[in-house]
This record gives C-alpha cells, sequence and structure tokens, in this order.
C-alpha cells in the first residue's frame, strides 16, 4: 500500500450517457477515507468506450499524472481505464517514468504501488510481447511462403503504373491487367481511378 500522503487521482467510466458513476465514486471515496489517502480530483467519463484513447478525463488524468499532480491513480475495475493490453502497458510506462502508481480497487493484483503489483504488470508484459512476436512470426511465414510462389507483394512499382494504363487503353480488362502484370484486381483498379479512366 503507499502512503498516506499520496495524492489520489480517482478515474471512473461508463460506456454510455444513461448509465452512472456514482457507485464507483462513493466506492473509491470510501476506500480512500478509510485508508487516510487523500484525493486531489475526480475524472469522469461518461458515454465514452474504454477503446478510445483520447477520451477527455482520461487525457486530463494523464496529463496531472505528467506534471506529478498526483501520486496515484486509482479506479474501480482495470477495464473502466482500459480495454486494450498494449494501451494499458503504454500507460503504465508513461506512469513509471513519472513516479506514479496505478491501482485497481476490483482487481487486487493490479497495484503498482506494491512489490508483487508491480511483478503483476512484469508478467503481463512479458505475455504481451510474446504474443506480438507469435504474431510477428506467422507474419513473417505467410510472406515468405507467397514470395515462394512467385507473388509479389506490396504497392506495384510506379513502373507498373504507365503499363497499366497503356494496357486498359488497349481494351484489357482489370483481370486481364492483372495477370499480365501479377498484380491484384482491386490494385489495377486503384491505380486507374486516379487518372479517372477505370
Amino acid at each position: 500500500m503507499f502512503e498516506t500522503t499520496k495524492r489520489v487521482g480517482i478515474y471512473c467510466r461508463v460506456s454510455t450517457k444513461d448509465q452512472q458513476t456514482i457507485q464507483q465514486q462513493e466506492i473509491l471515496k470510501e476506500f480512500c477515507l478509510k485508508s487516510g489517502y487523500g484525493i486531489f480530483d475526480t475524472y469522469i467519463d461518461e458515454g465514452e468506450s474504454a477503446l478510445r484513447s483520447n477520451r477527455p478525463q482520461f487525457m486530463r488524468i494523464l496529463e496531472d499524472a505528467r506534471r506529478r499532480r498526483i501520486d496515484v491513480i486509482l479506479v474501480y475495475k482495470i477495464d473502466r481505464f482500459s480495454r486494450s493490453v498494449k494501451e494499458l502497458l503504454n500507460t503504465m510506462d508513461i506512469l513509471k517514468d513519472h513516479g506514479v502508481g496505478f491501482v485497481s480497487y476490483m482487481d487486487k493484483s493490479m497495484d503498482t504501488t506494491t512489490s508483487s503489483g508491480r511483478f503483476m504488470f512484469q508478467i503481463l508484459a512479458s505475455v504481451s510481447e510474446f504474443e506480438r512476436n507469435i504474431i510477428s512470426e506467422r507474419t513473417k511465414l505467410k510472406l515468405n511462403h507467397l514470395k515462394s510462389k512467385g507473388i509479389k507483394l506490396g504497392r506495384p512499382q510506379k513502373a507498373h503504373y504507365e503499363t497499366i494504363f497503356e494496357l486498359r487503353s488497349k481494351g484489357l480488362s482489370l483481370s486481364q491487367i492483372g495477370k499480365e502484370l501479377n498484380l491484384d484486381r482491386s490494385t489495377c483498379s486503384k491505380v486507374l481511378k486516379k487518372r479517372s479512366i477505370a
């Protein structure tokens, strides 16, 4: 647990306008009162999805954290703060850089003011990195497989552009052009639309 002199920023969020954060606020304020923590401010986002990283009060509490106006961010539950592991870990890095702790009331292990809580976030970060590496490896394998089949990847080379226009002017269909240049039909269409001759 953190010291009684810590300034706490309480963050509450609900997804729709017809929901309220009153219950979250009451529980967290009572928690602070019983623990002797000082409440610096309460930050409330109503009708805001956790998938949005630019929530007004979310941005405000992070700014206060950067300015060291608060020492700890307290939330009712971690999904009130973030639903993306990547965003959560990035935010934790920001808070760590500014010496600000993070506590989730319902998720007792999510408390960066304790050694066990910091360890839990390290595990979470490791799992997330492992997942990213697996996705990256799968993507590389897929790309290598496509290359081995002679399939060209990425945007068509600029040299292809004039050839596409020339073949189209000769009356070839998009499918025929794609087959000729080893490009997909949609790519040929996009290139032609730039010249408004598709």
